[in-house]
């Protein structure tokens, strides 16, 4: 580890420019409202599809035992608890089924924090949604600014789940901001929630990788709660000997410059640009495997009914590291398997939430082709140009005849430079819907009520629509 970042004065450090930035009035010049529409529709539509699933039963059997009440609605269920526990409960479910939204340059699932945290703070408090863009885009920014000066890579290197660590320091921002909390509350609520600060990458694969965001967003709750009610932390914590920055990240491998300097520059940066690093997930599994079941689905077109000897993904250094070794032990493990979802391309043509049951994980001709598949990572592509910027797959395909098919991509379906269509996005939300269990009319209210909360509307329509009564059994994801 670098040596320590140096103790701030009470006029500077890393918690205070983040305080001043999350409390102030700085707003993003860009026009964002539509992004925010498509957002909440997609996040809210993961949760809500997750409500059937072992760990969403099992934790809110649990949450049901700790007897907690409240004004925040419950997704997956369209009852209410309190903020804290909706934030959990909403922030676990929206992660569950791994198709929750991205950022292509760093491995943070941003929305499945900070949407459920905004949403319920806003419920339980009364609060009217016209601040919820400008919370959003506070969040969204620090999200990515914080990574930039661990640095990100360094961090998750370590084994520390991103979308944790750092997704409790920019929801308390993003909340902050919706209740226009003071500097100081802000900095006692950072220094607060950098003590929950946890997530471990060797869960992934298992129940307890999405309960990472849903302890992130309901933390950043608590923390804020208990600021404002006058409970202390070190408003220096985050840069403080043995801080945050200290901690989880490399002073020595951050960017060159002054921290502070560094931080508002990335601030100011991120507030306009964070939708050009985001993007929402056209396949139920890791990110780490979309590029692989693009250039998978590409293959499918191309190639004959002539069965398939051998297969190779070459992905960019670190490119694997989301995924779990092979093969892969369960259904939801397959989630973060290259060798599974890229099998699942070239054999059904297209990776659904149906192909991540049990039922369809001991499929024996895709286990059968799965384990003709190999992975390997390469600074220089095996096929087209020898650079490429984020990240590539190159999937090569051979054939029982000897016929060698590759398809090579570097921008996945559903990033923001590729995005996914109005119609795309209303498919899988209508998907997500029906296998959460939610009847066709109340998941149409959903969708209006979410894209219209986007621009000021109450939050009680999303509520309406999510109520016990507009719910079915569903399908199994």
């Amino acid at each position: 580890m670098g040596a320590p970042m140096p103790l701030r004065t009470d006029t500077d450090g890393l918690t205070s420019v983040l305080a001043a930035f999350a409390a102030g009035d700085e707003t993003a010049r860009g026009e964002h409202e539509d992004l925010l529409g498509r957002i909440l529709v997609d996040t809210v539509a993961s949760a809500v599809a997750s409500a059937h699933e072992p760990a969403e039963r099992i934790l809110q059997n649990w949450a049901a035992g700790e007897g907690t009440s409240g004004r925040a609605t419950v997704w997956t269920t369209g009852r209410t608890a309190s903020a804290a526990t909706a934030a959990l409960l909403n922030g676990t479910a929206g992660h569950q089924l791994d198709y929750d939204d991205i950022s292509p340059s760093m491995p943070i699932h941003p929305s499945t924090v900070l949407i459920p945290a905004l949403f319920a703070v806003a419920e339980q408090r009364g609060l009217g949604t016209g601040r919820l863009l400008q919370a959003y885009d506070i969040g969204a920014a620090v999200f990515r600014a914080v990574a930039d000066l661990l640095p990100q890579h360094v961090h998750y290197a370590r084994g520390w789940h991103t979308t944790s660590t750092v997704g409790r320091l920019a929801a308390v921002a993003a909340l902050v901001r919706l209740v226009e909390a003071t500097p100081e509350t802000a900095r006692h609520a950072f220094g607060i929630v950098a003590s929950t600060a946890a997530g471990s990458r060797p869960n992934f694969g298992s129940m307890t990788k999405p309960l990472h965001a849903g302890l992130a967003a309901r933390d950043a709750v608590i923390a804020v709660d208990l600021a404002e009610a006058g409970f202390t932390a070190n408003p220096h914590e985050l840069e403080s000997d043995a801080g945050f920055f200290d901690r989880y990240g490399d002073p020595e491998l951050a960017p060159l410059g002054d921290p502070d300097e560094t931080l508002v520059e990335r601030l100011e940066y991120w507030l306009d640009a964070w939708p050009t690093d985001w993007g929402i997930k056209r396949y139920p599994a890791c990110y780490g495997t979309h590029r692989s079941i693009d250039a998978g689905l590409a293959l499918r077109d191309r190639l004959t009914d002539t069965a398939i000897r051998e297969v190779r993904i070459t992905v960019h250094p670190r490119g694997t590291r989301a995924l779990v070794a092979f093969p892969p032990a369960s259904a939801t493990a397959a989630k973060f398997s290259a060798e599974y979802a890229v099998s699942v391309a070239l054999l059904r043509g297209a990776v659904l939430l149906a192909d991540f049951t049990d039922e369809a994980f001991v499929d024996p001709e895709v286990t059968g082709l799965m384990h003709a598949v190999s992975i390997a990572e390469s600074a220089e592509p095996p096929v087209g140009a020898p650079t490429f910027s984020g990240g590539y797959s190159v999937v090569e395909v051979v054939t029982q005849d000897g016929e060698r098919h590759a398809e090579r991509v570097d921008v996945t379906r559903g990033d923001g430079r590729n995005p996914l269509s109005d119609a795309e996005l209303r498919d899988k939300f209508d998907d997500c819907c029906a296998t959460g269990g939610l009847t066709a009319e109340a998941a149409s209210a959903l969708h209006t009520a979410l894209v219209t909360a986007s621009r000021g509307g109450a939050l009680q329509n999303v509520a309406t629509a999510l109520a016990p009564e507009h719910r079915t059994e569903g399908r199994q994801a």
